[in-house]
């Protein structure tokens, strides 16, 4: 992988076949550079955070995918489905966060009224419509994506039913716990 989480997402794009719709994500040229969070203490805070987590649950998905894949080969989503979920389940983070200054973000109105999670259902669904090739998997990404917080109470409009949704959804917590583990003395700030 190369050390450019940019880079590495359009390598695995093109290695999984689906770099035209990766690309509505991957050419943003705020995603590069977005906070995944406005609070110092929430996973991947600070220029770069964003595409950095979306790296992680790409790789830890797709990881765990072909694990599972030994055993239930027939039951587990497709690399693709699996990519474009983590691609895009933060994507709208994109408009939850602004940029104060390069070291201070700062939560939008979009935030509180819209959320980033039913933003990237929105975002995804809009990709297929440029891309309706990809329309026989827009329903099963697009669970993922609103299912990624695993329950109400964190934000997600639906509980994951599928694998793919499960897949995303534990990536999704790994990837976020993890980098905040050195912050879990503020959890009770955000309930987790």
């Amino acid at each position: 992988m190369e050390s450019n989480p940019i880079t590495s997402l359009r390598a695995l794009a093109a290695e999984i076949g689906v770099s035209d719709i990766a690309a509505l994500v991957l050419d943003d040229p705020r995603f590069a550079r977005w906070s995944a969070s406005s609070q110092h203490y929430q996973h991947h805070y600070g220029t770069g955070g964003l595409v950095q987590h979306t790296l992680e649950v790409a790789l830890l998905a797709l990881r765990n995918r072909a694990i599972l894949w030994a055993f239930h080969p027939t039951k587990m989503p497709t690399e693709r489905e699996v990519f474009l979920a983590a691609l895009y389940h933060d994507a709208g983070k994109m408009e939850d966060y602004t940029e104060i200054t390069p070291s201070n973000w700062a939560g939008t109105d979009h935030k509180r009224i819209i959320h980033h999670i039913s933003k990237s259902g929105i975002m995804w669904s809009r990709a297929v419509d440029k891309f309706p090739a990809y329309r026989d998997i827009e329903e099963r990404v697009l669970h993922a994506i609103l299912a990624h917080h695993g329950t109400r109470d964190w934000g997600s409009p639906i509980a994951p039913k599928s694998r793919l949704a499960w897949l995303l959804h534990l990536c999704d917590c790994l990837s976020a716990r993890c980098n905040d583990a050195d912050t879990l003395d503020v959890v009770k700030h955000y309930g987790v």
